[in-house]
């Protein structure tokens, strides 16, 4: 069966943010886990062997389908395919997608920066207040239920007050040692522990490191 809707509010709230409402995609089968972190190169790479063209969005990502009125609704920057024949296919599904559907908002405003490698952080939207304080008791930021906010591991951003775009860390290593004096031993960036709050979210947001 077609996985539900989203509630009203989440909807109108990436309504307004990426420009379109959802869609239900299929996909064609059960996710191997991880296998949505490499959804732009797939699809990229399945535009140049069959043609179509790749549509970038958002993918619902939390809570799992089948329990949409959970109070934390997660959203991670997708992509899927478009046929050419016009229909929308994700070819790179969350690990929980195994019911055939997948939730996706299309963005026409956000693409992929293959050069770069610069994505987007996830979104998130709290509409129950519950969750706002154990948020609040987590990592100190006031959430107002119902807003929309950029979100990286524990750490959260109003969408207006960041760009939202990150890069990947690994082509940017001598950037981040000598910005926040850190080093590297068998691949793992050392000091992290030394930095301040704000650092660490800088950290968090711009490169994924946790």
């Amino acid at each position: 069966m077609p996985i539900p809707p989203l509630p009203s509010l989440v909807e109108q709230r990436m309504r307004d943010f990426a420009g379109h409402g959802p869609l239900r995609v299929r996909h064609p089968g059960a996710a191997r886990e991880g296998s949505d972190l490499f959804c732009h190169a797939v699809v990229r790479d399945q535009v140049a062997r069959h043609g179509g063209r790749q549509c970038y969005g958002w993918l619902h990502s939390v809570p799992a389908p089948a329990d949409l009125q959970r109070g934390a609704h997660g959203f991670t920057f997708h992509s899927v395919w478009l046929s050419p024949e016009g229909q929308l296919v994700d070819l790179s599904p969350h690990a929980f997608s195994c019911d055939g559907w997948s939730l996706f908002i299309p963005d026409a405003r956000r693409c992929y920066d293959f050069v770069g490698e610069r994505g987007y952080n996830a979104l998130v939207i709290y509409t129950d207040v519950r969750h706002c304080h154990h948020v609040r008791q987590l990592n100190g930021l006031a959430l107002k239920p119902g807003a929309l906010y950029w979100a990286s591991h524990l750490y959260l951003l109003p969408v207006d007050a960041y760009a939202g775009r990150f890069r990947r860390a690994s082509r940017h290593l001598p950037e981040i040692q000598a910005r926040y004096g850190l080093k590297t031993e068998g691949g793992r960036l050392i000091g992290l522990e030394r930095l301040n709050r704000q650092q660490r979210i800088e950290l968090a947001f711009n490169y994924g490191i946790h």
